[in-house]
């Protein structure tokens, strides 16, 4: 029977008798949602794992530089990928665009009346090349192109 319950080592389940720091002992492991077998080791490797698995998921690095430098890196790279806007790059860009809208930004064309929808209004901004963003376009060298939306053939 103790090897079924390796895990207990303090506490004798054989004669069913407990000691007042046993039972203090598991009262605090229940409350602090703590296994009494966990090691400090393997807890931090397991953190260190997921930080890991999380940042390969959302990027390992983001960093915050000024629009000067972007548009610098714009005018003197050489591009590659071709000056087609996709479907996708549509989609991502007008949804963006329209929520930047409902949350208060003001519109780059001039609305008129009829119109409310902050959808719409994006459509009306893209359609006129007026949507101030820039489509970033990862390639499988691991670098990356910017395209301003006025720069791309919309179909």
């Amino acid at each position: 029977m103790d090897d079924d319950f390796s895990n207990a080592d303090d506490i004798d389940l054989d004669d069913g008798v407990y000691d007042d720091e046993d039972i203090d002992t598991l009262d605090d492991d229940i409350a602090n949602d703590v296994e009494p077998d966990n090691d400090d080791e393997d807890d931090e490797e397991e953190e260190e794992e997921e930080i890991s698995i999380i940042r390969g998921i959302t990027g390992a690095k983001q960093d915050i530089i000024s629009y000067n430098k972007v548009y610098d890196n714009y005018y003197s790279n050489k591009k590659i990928t071709k000056p087609f806007i996709t479907k996708y790059e549509r989609a991502k860009i007008l949804g963006v665009r329209s929520e930047m809208i409902a949350s208060g930004a003001p519109p780059t064309v001039n609305v008129p009346k009829g119109i409310t929808s902050s959808y719409e209004i994006a459509k009306l901004e893209f359609n006129a090349k007026r949507i101030p963003l820039l489509i970033r376009r990862h390639l499988p060298n691991g670098s990356f192109e910017d395209w301003r939306l006025e720069d791309l053939i919309i179909n």
